[in-house]
């Protein structure tokens, strides 16, 4: 974390003791039908939804036909372009050809059903240019054991799919909202005891990367300056509320070591890494690996996307709460934020790094206590499926003057794993393999 008074920046070593993110604006939540990233639903109003298509996806497409099916009586008012759109089965199943040039995103816009109780444009079939990308065979097929892909003859490793969600949270997401258990698996609460008073309390957050590797930020090992030992450490993970220690699917871990990254730098947040080494993680429904970006790492093709981040840190009303949060963010060239306060980032920011954010009056930020948090983007894969990748762990935010909270309106700081790729691999018992099952 960055503080800064005139032209002297001061590191907040985490002596943190809040919890959650600041969040500002509507809840945005989103459809993504056999969590596939070829078609997808934004809400707009409780009643009307967007459908999203990615075209682009597709090379030298001269025509495109959707077939979608609802589980519920939908209409279909309206398109981004020219097209024709035929209802049969009773307004459960549509034909969508749009006409003339294509776009690279199609959108289409459905009016739910008054008599649909979830509110939801549930689709039993999706079909692009008479290939089948969902029905309820393949959601069927989603399930947890189908993350684990181990061979019969690899008894010494174990081979499971990264980035990828129970199918109960991942057809349905909600940002800028409270997360429910299961929707970021990978995500960890990191607990410290006080080396000053004794007392537990929590520190960062962190990603889990493989059965027995965290990834997190290098200086959540460090309270007021001092290395924490490993034995007064508690890794939380499969946990959106704190205080539940009964909740579903939560596992606790004291970690067997810590791996500071040998390049790790209090004031800098080039090499921000630490790698917490723990026994044996289940895979659950509440608790995945992510997937690690790498290890091409080149940035600029990052600036302008938005991306997910959750975290257990300081509301936008500035109090303690112990739910899991999550939020969009999006990632910035360096020059805006250069320009918002040069003096803050320049020493900050290089090809090991980026900043984020929505910048001045957004209130939508990491603050204190999101430490170790990931930045994560989805990817599509060549199943047509989304996988998550992290992308940055969070390092350093900014405050408008000393001993202050991170301000919400500065832009944030990560340090990209792309260019760690092979320290993070090497000192996580990571093998590397598709992350498509063949």
């Amino acid at each position: 974390m960055i503080k800064f008074s005139f032209t002297i920046f001061f590191l907040l070593v985490l002596s943190l003791r809040s919890n959650s993110m600041s969040i500002k604006g509507p809840v945005l939540t989103r459809y993504d039908p056999c969590a596939i990233g070829v078609l997808y639903f934004d809400k707009i109003t409780d009643k009307v939804w967007q459908g999203v298509v990615n075209i682009g996806m597709y090379h030298n497409v001269q025509h495109v036909e959707i077939e979608v099916a609802f589980k519920r009586q939908t209409i279909i008012y309206g398109a981004s372009v020219n097209s024709t759109i035929s209802a049969q089965n009773q307004w459960h199943d549509f034909t969508i050809k749009p006409k003339g040039e294509l776009p690279k995103i199609y959108n289409f816009y459905i009016l739910i059903n008054e008599n649909n109780p979830e509110n939801i444009p549930t689709v039993t079939k999706l079909k692009l240019n008479n290939v089948t990308l969902c029905d309820e065979t393949i959601k069927l097929s989603q399930t947890i054991a189908s993350l684990n892909v181990t061979k019969e003859n690899e008894s010494k490793t174990y081979s499971h799919i990264c980035g990828r969600r129970s199918l109960d949270h991942a057809e349905l997401t909600s940002l800028r909202t409270d997360s429910k258990t299961g929707d970021w698996p990978w995500h960890v609460a990191i607990m410290i005891e006080d080396p000053v008073t004794k007392n537990i309390r929590y520190q960062c957050g962190g990603n889990i990367i493989s059965k027995t590797a965290i990834l997190t930020a290098g200086h959540c090992l460090f309270s007021n300056g001092i290395a924490i030992p490993a034995n007064k450490i508690t890794v939380h993970a499969g946990v959106t509320y704190l205080k539940d220690l009964t909740q579903a699917g939560r596992q606790t871990f004291t970690p067997k070591k810590t791996i500071l990254h040998p390049a790790y730098n209090h004031s800098a947040a080039t090499s921000d890494l630490a790698i917490i080494i723990v026994n044996q993680i289940t895979f659950t429904e509440y608790v995945q690996p992510i997937c690690i970006w790498g290890p091409v790492y080149d940035k600029t093709a990052l600036f302008g996307k938005e991306a997910v981040v959750v975290g257990f840190g300081t509301t936008e009303q500035d109090r303690l709460s112990d739910t899991l949060r999550t939020t969009n963010i999006m990632v910035q060239n360096d020059a805006t934020c250069l320009a918002f306060a040069q003096h803050l980032y320049k020493p900050l920011l290089n090809e090991f790094t980026f900043c984020a954010g929505y910048g001045p009056n957004a209130g939508i930020n990491p603050r204190n206590g999101d430490s170790g948090g990931g930045l994560v983007v989805p990817t599509m894969q060549t199943d047509f499926k989304i996988s998550w990748f992290l992308r940055g762990v969070l390092s350093k935010c900014g405050v408008n003057r000393p001993n202050t909270p991170c301000d919400p309106n500065y832009y944030v700081v990560y340090t990209d794993v792309g260019p760690h790729y092979s320290w993070i691999y090497h000192n996580s018992g990571l093998f590397y393999r598709s992350n498509i099952v063949s």
